[in-house]
């Protein structure tokens, strides 16, 4: 298995794509922290360990940098280090920007954004004491040809995600890290807020692939990234969408 051993912490991972990736890391052998802030987190866990993973639930809120240094912590006195960084966890409220106030462009910007910053900050310095890491940042559609609809905050956000990462690529290099993002597009999950029902057919007919996104097509792409066989990939956004937006 190719990440036999590895410790990967993998954020916002309770369900949806976070849990996807969580499985399929699991499934190559990886330890796996469902680092979440809902307790679907705790199920989630549950259910890798019921499968003969090694897994643990340990709760975070990755906008609270004091959180996410406790979250580190805790998971350095489990397994002694960290060799994987997932960066899922976010949120997408909806928010016409004529309507939008400070207050929800900072909220937004703290989960997806500063979350992100949080959760590197705190785990590259383990990374580079091992001269060994993957770091996957999770970005969006949205960040590659703009949101329409009330996530403006949001496609900001994940655009954020791809300039950090690409920073973060050159940095830390030398130290045997790398870093890369994965911009998914449409994919079927709760996300949507119930916008899916009764209209998949309708969006999948917009996909140029014939379908919509499942949490495995992500995973599958996470896992070749935190993989020895990416080693010679830093700093590149692998869109994950069906084409939808080819660059």
């Amino acid at each position: 298995m190719e990440l036999q051993n590895r410790v990967a912490v993998v954020t916002g991972s309770g369900r949806g794509i976070g849990r996807a990736i969580a499985f399929e890391l699991a499934r190559e052998g990886a330890r796996v922290v469902v680092a979440e802030f809902a307790e679907y987190g705790r199920e989630a866990a549950e259910e890798l360990q019921a499968s003969g993973a090694d897994a643990v639930y340990l709760r975070v809120d990755v906008s609270d940098a004091r959180s996410v240094k406790a979250m580190v912590e805790r998971v350095r006195d489990i397994y002694g280090g960290i060799d994987v960084l997932v960066n899922n966890a976010g949120i997408r409220p909806t928010c016409p920007f004529p309507a939008m106030t400070l207050a929800d462009w900072n909220r937004v910007l703290a989960v997806n954004l500063t979350g992100a910053f949080n959760c590197c900050a705190a785990v590259t310095p383990l990374m580079v004491e091992r001269g060994w890491g993957r770091v996957v940042n999770i970005s969006s559609l949205a960040a590659q040809r703009g949101s329409t609809g009330g996530h403006s905050h949001y496609a900001a956000a994940k655009a954020g995600i791809v300039g950090l990462s690409r920073s973060l690529a050159r940095e830390l290099a030398p130290h045997g890290i790398t870093v890369n993002v994965v911009a998914p597009g449409w994919i079927d999950t709760q996300g949507w807020g119930g916008q899916l029902d009764g209209r998949r057919g309708e969006y999948a007919s917009q996909v140029p692939v014939g379908r919509l996104g499942q949490p495995q097509d992500v995973a599958f792409v996470v896992a070749f990234l935190v993989s020895d066989r990416a080693s010679y990939l830093t700093g590149v956004t692998l869109p994950v969408n069906g084409g939808l937006f080819i660059c």
